[in-house]
């Protein structure tokens, strides 16, 4: 930022130039403290300099979110919640810091065993991120949702949900594996970045990546 900065007033202005450059400085400042985001600023800076400015800005970003998140509690597996109190609980106790993904689902439901493997994969790989599912008639949900909806799966931090995707085939089809769901959340902003060491891990595990994709949770 401070090479932006620099780079803004080297360049000879007049008076009114130099009113217009500073409010700009004070806005980029402004938005960088956390208030911009990268496609922002993608449109902001287009020549090769900046390209390579914004990947190691995003790169920091991602470091930052996963320190967070590793400084909180370890859970490491996916927790069956059993009842719509529990749901609740679930939602409201977990401390702040905590991001929670719910899985609701229903036995039978297209694509609800693949997004079962994978939560099971992602917990492991992503141990400070809460995995949690619920079948959707525990939570009371109609018919109807149950039908058109799932698996559908619910994102919060800090008691408040921050985003959702209903019918998740839609989007990854019906047989997907632990790294299609991860680069998924990862586009979103939902997953911190991982080195590549572990990026590979989950590519080559035998548990996560089977050829029938049939996995189950007791």
């Amino acid at each position: 930022m401070e090479k932006l900065i620099k780079k803004l007033s080297m360049s000879c202005r007049s008076h009114v130039d130099e009113e217009e450059e500073q409010r700009k400085q004070k806005d980029l400042q402004e938005k960088i403290s956390g208030k911009m985001t990268l496609k922002d600023f993608a449109v902001m800076n287009k020549d090769q300099d900046d390209e390579e400015f914004l990947q190691r800005y995003r790169k920091q970003r991602m470091e930052e979110m996963r320190q967070q998140l590793h400084q909180g509690p370890q859970f490491k597996q996916v927790f069956e919640i059993p009842s719509g109190e529990g749901f609740l609980d679930m939602i409201d106790k977990e401390q702040k810091s905590t991001l929670i993904m719910v899985h609701i689902y229903e036995d039978g439901i297209p694509g609800t065993e693949a997004m079962n493997g994978c939560m099971i994969c992602l917990a492991a790989e992503y141990p400070a991120v809460k995995f949690c599912r619920v079948k959707s008639s525990v939570i009371g949900a109609s018919s109807r949702f149950t039908r058109n909806a799932l698996p559908a799966l619910l994102i919060y931090k800090g008691g408040e949900l921050i985003d959702n995707f209903v019918r998740v085939t839609d989007q990854l089809g019906e047989d997907f594996f632990a790294v299609d769901l991860e680069a998924f959340l990862q586009e979103f902003g939902l997953l911190p970045e991982k080195e590549v060491l572990l990026v590979t891990s989950v590519r080559n595990s035998a548990t996560c990546h089977s050829e029938d994709s049939d996995l189950e949770i007791d």
